[in-house]
């Protein structure tokens, strides 16, 4: 399940549409060296993939509006770099099989950046490109100062992020079709961790088979660290060492999800590692479950992405009250944000290329902007209740948080992760059974 390369191509000229007929440039991701001669696993970058599906690190690929073309610039075909390192695609091939109009070696770049500035107005860059803004900065005053016209000349250099993740937020219907692949292959990897969770095991053994299944079925990568984190340590958000011993009585907090075909997927649910909620986990955990059931209800096209959050935190504001942890009336626990000891996160965020993708909250007046279809958002309420908090001893300890993936489809959100048990009676009848 792939993209073809014509859809990255209209994408390239979706994109030359928008540059004012100006020119385009982003450079794919470098190896990064763990230590010595050993590099971390490779991934492209976000930006570069979504423009070009090339997979190949350190390359560049250039849009002119004005030419109305593309170009990639790879690095150079080695056959004896081949045998140590696999494939390299090299220019020719590169342009062949990826659709652009010519490809060239990397060494041709910076020529090719000298011709491009006698010949355009418009730059526009990754603003994150700290170094590529600093390497065409220095050529324009290069150039400037040849054509002693002043330090200065009539080029510009434009941030291009918000014209690609404009693009980037609304999902074709092939990439939905990945991340619903991401989305069920991560929700039999959950279903494998809950039937065969036991006590005497280890987070790190949980965390395990979750990258077992993830693998087993295509998605070699995680989307992100997987959290594996049980009893008390749920309470911390990003909780990574998953290192703790599972203890009889305790909850375990699972936030995981794999990658595939460079798209995320994001799942957590929540569990008595036992297999029985006590009488305490399940008045918490309905609050927390009817809190993302009725937010998941908001998301609807024209609604404001805040819509979800909001009717979540009224629904943790009324739970908190009933439990008696938080004693104030529901308009004053919200308008004072007396909730924010237990639940400090907010219900959503972008998700796609990245888990937490791109696209903006909040339009230029500052209000929460609108939902449109082919988005997808997180709805991932939780409550966490610290063990020195002076709150009924039953509840210290405890963090729940439930995690779906939603496409927003018109009046009728999709759950993209609805495969991933998270019914009481569901988790109940699955944990340790396998």
């Amino acid at each position: 399940m792939t993209i073809k390369p014509t859809i990255y191509r209209q994408r390239r000229k979706h994109l030359a549409a928008l540059l004012n007929r100006g020119i385009a440039i982003v450079r794919n991701s470098s190896d990064q060296i763990r230590s010595n001669d050993t590099y971390y696993p490779y991934r492209s970058n976000s930006y570069f993939h979504y423009l070009s599906g090339f997979p190949e690190s350190e390359s560049i690929l250039v849009i002119s509006s004005k030419l109305n073309q593309s170009f990639i610039f790879t690095k150079t075909k080695n056959k004896e770099k081949e045998i140590w390192d696999g494939f390299i695609y090299g220019p020719k091939k590169a342009a062949q099989d990826f659709l652009f109009e010519a490809g060239l070696d990397l060494k041709e770049f910076r020529s090719f950046l000298n011709e491009l500035i006698s010949t355009h107005t418009n730059f526009y860059l990754l603003q994150e490109d700290l170094d590529l803004r600093s390497m065409l900065s220095k050529a324009l005053n290069i150039a400037s100062k040849g054509k002693r016209v002043g330090p200065v000349m009539s080029n510009h250099i434009h941030s291009l992020n918000t014209m690609i993740d404009e693009m980037r937020s609304i999902k074709s219907k092939n990439e939905i079709e990945i991340i619903q692949k991401a989305a069920n292959i991560s929700s039999e990897a959950h279903k494998f961790a809950m039937a065969n969770i036991h006590l005497d095991q280890y987070e790190y053994q949980v965390e395990a088979r979750l990258r077992y299944e993830f693998a087993k079925n295509g998605a070699r990568n995680e989307a992100y660290h997987s959290i594996v984190a049980s009893g008390k340590n749920a309470c911390t958000l990003h909780y990574i060492q998953n290192n703790a011993k599972l203890i009889n009585g305790d909850l375990i907090l699972i936030d995981a999800g794999c990658e595939y075909g460079c798209y995320a997927s994001d799942i957590t649910r929540t569990y008595p590692i036992n297999g029985k909620f006590s009488a305490a986990q399940r008045d918490v955990y309905t609050i927390v479950l009817e809190a993302q059931k009725k937010a998941i209800e908001c998301v609807k096209r024209n609604n404001a992405f805040n819509d979800p959050h909001e009717t979540a935190l009224r629904v943790l504001a009324q739970g908190l009250k009933d439990l008696k942890i938080i004693k104030s009336p529901i308009n004053e626990i919200i308008e004072k944000q007396l909730y924010k000891k237990y639940f400090m996160h907010r219900t959503s965020h972008w998700m796609g290329l990245d888990v937490h993708d791109v696209g903006n909250y909040y339009d230029p007046k500052n209000n929460s902007i609108k939902l449109k279809d082919g988005q997808i958002l997180t709805i991932e309420p939780g409550l966490y209740f610290q063990k020195n908090e002076k709150i009924p001893k039953a509840f210290q300890g405890m963090g729940i948080r439930i995690e779906d993936d939603v496409l927003v489809n018109g009046n009728s959100p999709i759950v993209l992760t609805a495969k991933c048990p998270k019914e009481i009676q569901d988790l109940e009848s699955i944990i340790g059974k396998g």
